[in-house]
C-alpha cells in the first residue's frame, strides 16, 4: 500500500524521481522510480515501518536532496534522496506519524521540517541537525494528518497550515 508520495529532481540529470512510501503488516520502505521511463525501482529505502508521510528538501549547504519519512514508529528518517544508504538523521517525533511538509523560515532563512502526528500534534525540527523539537504547537482535537506551507502575502512571514478535524494556520 502507497501511503505518501514526493517528488525530487536528481541534480547530477535533472531527471525527475518519484518517491513511493509504503506499508503493510509491520514493515515498510521507500521506493524511488523513474515517473517518465516507468519500470523497477531505481533504489529502495527499507524503513522497517509505514512509512505515512514523506518530505522533500535539499540539504542548504550542499543542494543535495534529502528525503525526510515519518513512519509509523515515531520517527522520521532523513535520506540522500539519490544514493540512499543509511539514514543520515533520525529524529524522534514520539507519536505515530501522519504528514511533513519542508519549510524555510523567512525570518532566519534555516530550514524547518514539521510534522503532524497521531497525539494531535505539530512539532517543529532542524532537518540538518536534528535534536529536540524547537517548536510543538497544540489545539487539534484529533490527529494531524495534513500538512502544507505557504508565505503570507501580506507579510512576508511562514505559515504552516495543519488539517485534522479541523484546520488550522499556525505563525
Amino acid at each position: 500500500e502507497v501511503y505518501a508520495l514526493a517528488v525530487f529532481k536528481n541534480p547530477a540529470t535533472g531527471e525527475l524521481r518519484l518517491a513511493c512510501g509504503t506499508g503493510g503488516y509491520k514493515c515498510g520502505d521507500v521506493r524511488i522510480y523513474d515517473p517518465v521511463a516507468g519500470g523497477d525501482a531505481l533504489l529502495v529505502l527499507d524503513i522497517g515501518s509505514e512509512v505515512k508521510a514523506l518530505a522533500v528538501f535539499k540539504e542548504p549547504a550542499t543542494s543535495a536532496p534529502r528525503l525526510a519519512c515519518g513512519s509509523e514508529d515515531k520517527k522520521v528518517r532523513v535520506f540522500d534522496a539519490v544514493s540512499g544508504g543509511d539514514a543520515l538523521l533520525v529524529l524522534d517525533v514520539g507519536a505515530g506519524m501522519r504528514a511533513l511538509v519542508a519549510f524555510k523560515d523567512l525570518a532566519t532563512g534555516t530550514l524547518r521540517l514539521a510534522s503532524g502526528s497521531g497525539d494531535i500534534k505539530l512539532r517543529v525540527f532542524d532537518p540538518v541537525t536534528g535534536g529536540e523539537a524547537l517548536v510543538v504547537l497544540e489545539g487539534h482535537t484529533g490527529d494531524v494528518d495534513a500538512l502544507t506551507a505557504f508565505t503570507d502575502p501580506a507579510t512576508g512571514e511562514p505559515r504552516l497550515v495543519s488539517g485534522s478535524s479541523d484546520v488550522r494556520v499556525w505563525n
